[in-house]
């Protein structure tokens, strides 16, 4: 490969990294803020979940097909999401230095 090449491989992986380490920081903030009774009509918590649930509904879509975990008491497709989602930002880590 070329050095252009590699420039447009590093930028890419830099603009993907940083996007998805600010979706882990907003699923995060969605997280702690379940914690706590909030208004329906709350924007912050309205904004975290525009923002967060199209990386939660392939998951919860996969999750929602077996019979063993669908009735559980805790969104477990949140948490594999978070868990996904933080692999994937590692790997691009690599690929960042």
């Amino acid at each position: 490969m070329n050095e252009f090449a590699y420039i447009l491989l590093y930028l890419f992986t830099n603009i993907i990294h940083s996007l998805l380490s600010v979706v882990l920081f907003l699923m995060f903030a969605r997280a702690i803020l379940s914690w706590f009774p909030l208004p329906p009509d709350n924007q912050i918590e309205n904004f975290l979940y525009k923002v967060t649930e199209p990386f939660i509904l392939p998951a919860r879509v996969l999750i929602d097909k077996i019979d063993a975990l669908r009735n559980l008491p805790i969104d477990i497709s949140f948490l594999i999401s978070f868990i996904g989602l933080n692999i994937l930002v590692e790997i691009l880590s690599i690929f960042k230095a």
